[in-house]
């Protein structure tokens, strides 16, 4: 039986997709598996080196992360390699292997295949590189030519997506709809409205892989996700009479009860544009289709928006919007839809 599970291991061992190398505790490498054998080629038998299996581009910082590793003040550690022959890239993760009493006993070592994660991360910051580009040449022409612009981009975007097609232009109508009832300043509206329509110009820089997840995000994924308010502001910031546009777009996902995002801002530290535009954009999301999960009806999402007033959300205007919501005045993309043809 021994035996039998030995052979699993082992068999295992050799087919898993990443690479595998384990070495004692004096560096040399006991046993590896097949697909280090193909990373490495003659650089791979038992008994070697452990520091000879990689680059000598990487060879520093294998015998400072060995290092720190055997005097235990680190659990782990990474670094990537560039492979110039085959134009691979590998993302090594080493951990120690300790004996039952806590001793440094030798290395484990995975090899991941990176390359095409790093291509699109390139192709990701080329993009944003290009944005601040195109923002530094509008800031000497209009306002009003670079609104255009950031609009024709917000459009590019969601027409990716027949999920998101649409989605800022809805939340604009809702949020201007809401600034009436509730300010009905004319300038404090169209900026309301403009936040609005620009709200996720920051997922610019979120990598495609992640707008597109049919599934939900892992919470490393969110963390990437959450940085859009604060792109979004970065971009805007630079034209002064876009600064409070910029404030409510950073802000958008802060939360009545302090337990929001970026800065953790509550109650009406929050611009009062970041708590209306909270507000539009929830309820169009849930009440729109996802690859995920059905659209709720306009009621339901009411419902939901309810279950929040006062932790998520502003009580005085999310109120006001739920009465606006039960006379008829809100509609879902659906009834929205059924009402236009």
């Amino acid at each position: 039986m021994a035996q039998d599970e030995g052979e699993l291991i082992r068999l295992a061992l050799e087919q898993f997709p990443d690479g595998v190398v384990v070495a004692d505790a004096h560096d040399h490498v006991v046993t590896l598996n097949a697909q280090v054998r193909l990373i490495r080629g003659s650089r791979s038998d038992a008994g070697i080196a452990f520091p000879l299996l990689f680059g000598s581009s990487v060879s520093e910082d294998v015998e400072q992360g060995l290092g720190v590793l055997r005097t235990g003040t680190a659990t782990e550690f990474l670094f990537v390699e560039g492979d110039l022959s085959t134009g691979k890239v590998y993302e090594h993760r080493c951990v120690p292997v300790k004996t039952p009493g806590g001793a440094y006993a030798g290395t484990a070592v995975t090899s991941h295949d990176v390359t095409d994660r790093q291509l699109q991360d390139a192709r990701q910051e080329a993009r944003v590189s290009g944005l601040q580009q195109q923002v530094a040449a509008l800031q000497d022409a209009l306002p009003e030519r670079f609104v255009d612009g950031m609009i024709t981009l917000v459009d590019a975007l969601e027409a990716r997506d027949r999920y998101t097609r649409g989605h800022s232009t809805r939340v604009a109508f809702l949020a201007g709809k809401i600034a009436r009832r509730v300010l009905g300043h004319a300038a404090d509206v169209a900026e309301i409205e403009l936040a609005a329509r620009l709200h996720d110009i920051g997922k610019v820089a979120v990598p495609d892989r992640l707008l597109d997840k049919p599934s939900s995000l892992t919470p490393e994924e969110i963390t990437i996700m959450d940085t859009h308010p604060l792109v979004g502001e970065s971009i805007l910031r630079p034209i002064a009479q876009l600064r409070n546009v910029a404030a409510i777009i950073r802000n958008h996902h802060e939360r009545w009860d302090g337990a929001g995002y970026p800065d953790g801002l509550s109650g009406e530290h929050i611009p009062v544009g970041s708590r209306i535009l909270a507000l539009a954009d929830t309820f169009d999301a849930m009440t729109s289709q996802r690859p995920y999960r059905h659209s709720l009806p306009a009621a339901a999402a009411r419902e939901e928006i309810a279950g929040h007033l006062g932790t998520q959300f502003d009580p005085t205007i999310g109120q006001t919007f739920l009465d606006m919501i039960s006379a008829g005045e809100i509609l879902s993309e659906d009834q929205a839809h059924s009402e236009g043809g």
